[in-house]
């Protein structure tokens, strides 16, 4: 989260101002406030978009500002909860601040259930990505039913069983974890023969990023350039709709 306020500090010295614009000062403060970080929103969007590695829609639908009020600073932020799925403001973290990746609630179910080691990280392969470079969640599930690590959430198992209505699912005979060849993985069982392919191998290595969209040095920077004419513009707009 960003934050954008004033103090008297960053607005013209008191008695510069004429009555009209020292009455108006708390409203300026909150209007330019506002005004640069929607400016911060609209300057973030094409660096997300140039750096950020196939950036789904709802990624670059995730940035947020709230309206600076009295005593409160204006803010831009990465929301923090979805009706489904991972919020951006988790995974995110890594590109603004770089790192060791943590895991993934996909892999501390595996973990959890014994199939993966604390210490492992489950990587995909290429032939399940999307677009996105990412694997569907609705591949996770199946993946998490199949191997007996799926969450028990309302009452309701999701983990494959052996009723007819799973069965006629096949994720318990499609998925798979074991070490093939030598590579531990989540496997994937084909249609015919006994042909198997890795959807996820694990690795010993926790995936570490570079820092790669420094939001707040960019926002810094926004707000440094537009300040001075959001101040202006906030007192100009301020006396023109004094009463």
């Amino acid at each position: 989260m960003f934050k954008v306020g004033f103090g008297l500090d960053s607005a013209p010295l008191l008695w510069e101002l004429d009555d009209i614009e020292q009455r108006q000062l708390p409203y300026v403060q909150m209007l330019a406030a506002t005004r640069l970080a929607q400016r911060v929103k609209k300057g973030m969007l094409p660096v997300m978009k140039a750096r950020l590695d196939r950036p789904t829609p709802t990624t670059m639908n995730s940035l947020f500002v709230k309206m600076a009020r009295k005593g409160k600073p204006a803010e831009v932020y990465f929301k923090d909860s979805w009706a489904s799925g991972v919020p951006a403001d988790a995974y995110l973290q890594q590109a603004v601040s770089g790192g060791l990746r943590p895991h993934k609630r996909f892999e501390k179910a595996l973990i959890a259930r014994g199939i993966m080691q604390a210490t492992e990280y489950a990587v995909p392969t290429a032939p399940f990505m999307n677009q996105y470079g990412n694997v569907s969640r609705g591949t996770m599930t199946k993946i998490l039913s199949g191997l007996g690590a799926a969450e028990t959430r309302s009452g309701y198992q999701a983990n494959a069983s052996g009723s007819a209505r799973s069965k006629r699912k096949g994720n318990a005979h499609r998925f798979f974890s074991s070490e093939v060849n030598g590579t531990r993985a989540v496997w994937e069982r084909k249609t015919k023969g006994d042909e198997v392919r890795p959807v996820f191998v694990f690795s010993a290595s926790a995936p570490r990023y570079r820092t790669i969209f420094p939001f707040f040095r960019i926002a810094e920077n926004i707000v440094k350039a537009h300040h001075s004419a959001e101040v202006a513009q906030a007192f100009a707009d301020a006396r023109a709709t004094a009463r």
